[in-house]
């Protein structure tokens, strides 16, 4: 590990013990304090809070990919009724894949909802059906962590990196969810490096789990925390991660999209959910709360270890199969590297005919109200950048309130 064990960069370092894990202008909102145990939550949203008539809609979630779990934490922690006019009530409700969500903003169930790179921005082309907008960064990882998990079952042989064991799937059996952002990034690195499997099967990720247990598939490219909870590293066993993006350079991203007649009606409760958004980010993200996230996610996300749900939120990913030195960023809005990745992402999906141009409609990103709402509250891009931890260094600390500065001094 000597070889990949490099400091994070001086914009990415993060003053864990001062403010709980980031607020960079904190001194732009009214009444921001410190305390021994860092930023004052309350504060985030001091004078934010929308008058008038309550308002009531459905938020879809993605409780079964750790990069999005900011929103089981904004339905668990309840933080938009800081934001939203007094009296307002959020429902949500749990797709298990971004085609889901897409399809619950058409019919109107949600308004606003989570999804992956792929998936996200195949919503955008459904304007003969509902107008959906991406507005907002879910969150990125530069290694594709949350998104990009390869597994091979537990008895394949054991491979020298990452791109051996990629290999080794020519003529075997593996599967991914479909339409995924997992999927996109699949297809192109087995195309890349001249892999064919036999078999490339459409498999939802519970049925990735029998299979990898079962022994009927080779392998699997799915998301966390599903790569940790079979793994080897961190969880039941059955698999082994063998790879991320690291190798290929892949940076994964989610998108928060929302319906265009919402944002058009409603343009200040939009702001206002965002700003819920923001405080949930950065709240899951912070070390502080890693013990309570993880008993969230136990609520949300059922008969997955706590060891496992760790790893997926802040583990490293050991060599041979090295999967990078930081586990999230949360941008929440665009830069030049997502929209470079877009790019990537909007030509492929266009080449494989799932979208009918490369080119994107006109507003279909537009981050403009996620942008405002940055503004007034103070903060800027990233909002956070969590660094990858050892499992052997970061969990055995997790909930030890007598060395919480120590666990916080691993993410430094």
């Amino acid at each position: 590990m000597a070889d990949h064990e490099t400091p994070l960069p001086a914009q990415s370092r993060l003053d864990f013990s001062r403010r709980q894990f980031m607020v960079r202008s904190a001194a732009t909102i009214a009444g921001a304090a410190a305390s021994s145990y860092g930023f004052a939550w309350g504060d985030l949203a001091y004078g934010q809070q929308l008058s008038g008539a309550p308002v009531e809609f459905n938020v879809a979630i993605r409780p079964d990919w750790t990069q999005g779990w900011f929103g089981m934490i904004n339905q668990e922690k309840g933080f938009w009724k800081k934001y939203l006019p007094a009296g307002s009530n959020v429902t949500f409700s749990h797709p298990i894949q971004g085609g889901i969500v897409t399809s619950e903003l058409i019919a109107n169930k949600s308004v606003i909802g989570h999804n992956g790179d792929a998936p996200g921005l195949i919503a955008t082309f459904q304007r003969e059906r509902v107008d959906i907008r991406a507005v907002g960064i879910i969150g990125s990882s530069p290694s594709g962590y949350a998104t990009f998990q390869v597994l091979v079952r537990k008895d394949a042989p054991e491979f020298a990196n990452s791109k051996e064991a990629l290999k080794w799937m020519d003529g075997k059996k593996v599967a991914t969810p479909k339409g995924s952002a997992s999927d996109r990034f699949f297809q192109d690195v087995l195309k890349r490096e001249g892999v064919k499997p036999a078999e490339y099967l459409n498999l939802a990720i519970g049925v990735i789990t029998t299979s990898l247990r079962n022994g009927t598939i080779d392998g699997a490219c799915t998301w966390d925390p599903q790569g940790a909870a079979v793994s080897t590293v961190a969880g039941e066993g059955i698999a082994r991660v063998v790879a991320t993006g690291y190798p290929w350079n892949e940076r994964d991203f989610g998108t928060m999209v929302a319906r265009k007649d919402f944002m058009d009606a409603k343009p200040e409760i939009m702001k206002a959910w965002l700003k819920s958004e923001i405080e949930a980010q950065i709240w899951y993200c912070d070390p502080r709360n890693h013990d309570e996230v993880i008993t969230i996610a136990q609520k949300y996300v059922k008969g997955l270890s706590r060891q496992a749900l760790w790893f997926s939120l802040a583990g490293l990913l050991p060599e041979p199969y090295y999967g990078g030195p930081i586990r999230d960023e949360k941008l929440f809005v665009w830069n030049d590297e997502i929209r470079a990745v877009q790019a990537k992402v909007v030509e492929y999906l266009a080449a494989n005919k799932v979208i009918p141009s490369s080119t994107l409609l006109p507003g279909a990103v537009d981050d403009s109200i996620a942008r405002e709402a940055m503004k007034e509250m103070g903060v800027s891009s990233p909002l956070v950048t969590l660094k990858a931890v050892p499992l052997d260094k970061g969990y055995p600390l997790l909930g030890n309130k007598d060395r919480i500065e120590d666990y916080v001094a691993l993410f430094s």
